[in-house]
């Protein structure tokens, strides 16, 4: 993991380039980050693959909003890990400690439908609900595009872009 200083909107600086290259496919990342908000790249890799992204927008020292990517891998990789959205959740949810201690909720999760907004254009995807935040999934493409924040954020989180700006040609 790294923490950026670069402004949160679009990563620009080396290491997340170097990430970008490595994951040769496009990035969600939030549209409108709120000013101040800093980022946190987590990866995740299989066999030496790296399969997902996930980019976590903090305040102070909170998350906000996490947003994750994750590609599908080649089909020789027979071992890999799907995006299961309580697991989602609750590492969000751990994330977010307070001075009491980690957030914890009843495990009571409600599904319904929803969209994630790419681009300006709207995709189907399946929305969660645990107490006072929601993760919200959709299959665009090969990717698996994933947003998890509180229910007072979301309804911004939804809106996404894709970064392509080091994708090798």
């Amino acid at each position: 993991m790294f923490h950026s200083s670069a402004h949160p909107g679009r990563p620009v600086d080396r290491i997340w380039l170097e990430t970008l290259r490595s994951f040769a496919r496009p990035v969600a990342v939030l549209a409108r980050p709120q000013p101040g908000w800093r980022r946190l790249v987590g990866q995740g890799s299989v066999d030496g693959l790296l399969q997902r992204i996930d980019l976590g927008y903090w305040e102070e020292r909170t998350l906000q909003v996490q947003v994750t990517t994750q590609r599908r891998l080649p089909d020789h990789v027979r071992v890999f890990s799907t995006l299961e959205p309580d697991a989602l959740l609750s590492d969000f949810l751990f994330s977010n400690c307070s001075p009491d201690g980690p957030v914890c909720l009843p495990y009571v999760l409600t599904p319904s439908a929803s969209q994630l907004v790419v681009d300006g254009t709207a995709v189907e995807a399946q929305r969660l609900t645990y107490g006072d935040y929601v993760a919200t999934l959709a299959a665009i493409g090969e990717e698996t595009i994933a947003v998890i924040s509180t229910a007072a954020l979301h309804d911004q989180a939804v809106h996404l872009t894709f970064d392509t700006t080091a994708i090798p040609v």
